[in-house]
């Protein structure tokens, strides 16, 4: 289990993103430049030990409960290795009256903004709530099935999860804080809409995948070549655009990343980086990697995706496409 982005904030917010050992108290987010993006110098250590084993072990503590705000600490660098080097010294108890007293200082001596941190933590639990319905964590495994040349598919819990997703970004009642940050939301939601419609247009379960495969409704019966080639034209035309379309939705997905580091925590998703997308096996067995972004230019624009009849057009402008144009 990861430290969910809320917990993070609700740790960094009380701890007004200084270090906690005695007199340290250094900021823990840094300014390098004014070009630069901010550097994190703080880590989330734990309490009782992340795996068994580790500093301040309890192996009887459940795994999900020490991921938890109440077993972190929020120490830079260098004194979350000197607590891990001295663990005798710095016992479960004594870092937890350290947390408290951390706390403490900061509540009275800091001008905090509390209406923000209780913004930015309803920002954090939704982005974590858009991370588990979108599959984020698996997002190149499960696109890579829409993406397969010739018949896109999706399994069943993804494309279940994608419509509660829906349904769910319909309903949030959102701050107004980071309009940036709403907008990347808002756009993803369009995209996903529309990705999902478009998908569901002609697949078909195959019970024992318990996966939905996108039927091949240009094979007819009959022998009626120009029908056939019809046919064929409009399956080709449906593939390359739900390939598109989950091109558009990975951007959007990268586009709330970035934006959630921008806004609220310039850690998130930082080891894992971008989402990227394969595509394959192409007529020689070849897979192509890539990470479809949007240009500053079309994230500046007041609304990035702007539905299907304009995508049609705006595809083959994109940094990567697969089909152009509209339906015949």
């Amino acid at each position: 289990m990861t430290i969910s982005l809320k917990t993070q904030k609700i740790l960094w917010g009380k701890a007004a993103g200084r270090c906690a050992f005695p007199d340290c108290r250094r900021q823990l987010v840094e300014d390098i430049s004014e070009t630069d993006d901010p550097t994190l110098v703080g880590e989330n250590c734990h309490i009782v030990a992340e795996n068994d084993g580790g500093p301040r072990s309890a192996p009887n503590m459940d795994k999900s409960s020490r991921q938890k705000c109440a077993n972190l600490i929020l120490l830079c660098n260098i004194h979350h290795k000197i607590i891990d080097d001295n663990e005798l010294v710095w016992t479960v108890n004594r870092l937890r009256e350290l947390k408290l007293e951390h706390e403490k200082w900061v509540e009275c001596s800091l001008n905090v903004d509390k209406d923000k941190i209780r913004d930015d933590t309803l920002y954090a639990d939704y982005a974590d709530e858009w991370v588990r319905l979108a599959h984020i964590d698996k997002w190149m495994i499960w696109t890579s099935w829409v993406l397969s040349s010739g018949q896109p598919s999706i399994s069943v819990v993804v494309d279940d999860d994608l419509r509660a997703l829906r349904r769910w970004l319909l309903g949030r009642v959102w701050p107004n804080r980071y309009p940036s940050l709403e907008k990347a939301f808002f756009n993803f939601g369009r995209v996903l809409n529309d990705f999902q419609e478009v998908l569901h247009k002609h697949l078909k379960l195959q019970k024992s995948q318990n996966q939905l495969f996108t039927e091949k409704f240009y094979k007819i019966p009959d022998w009626d070549p120009a029908r056939y080639q019809k046919l064929a034209d409009e399956y080709d035309f449906h593939v390359d655009l739900v390939s598109d379309l989950v091109l558009e939705l990975t951007r959007a997905a990268n586009f709330i990343c970035d934006e959630v580091r921008r806004a609220i925590f310039p850690g998130f998703r930082i080891k894992e980086g971008n989402l990227i997308v394969q595509r394959g096996p192409d007529l020689e067995m070849r897979f192509t990697e890539f990470v479809p972004v949007y240009s500053n230019i079309e994230r500046s624009s007041s609304q990035i995706y702007a539905g299907l009849v304009q995508f049609y057009e705006d595809r083959g402008r994109r940094d990567w496409y697969i089909g152009t144009g509209k339906p015949a």
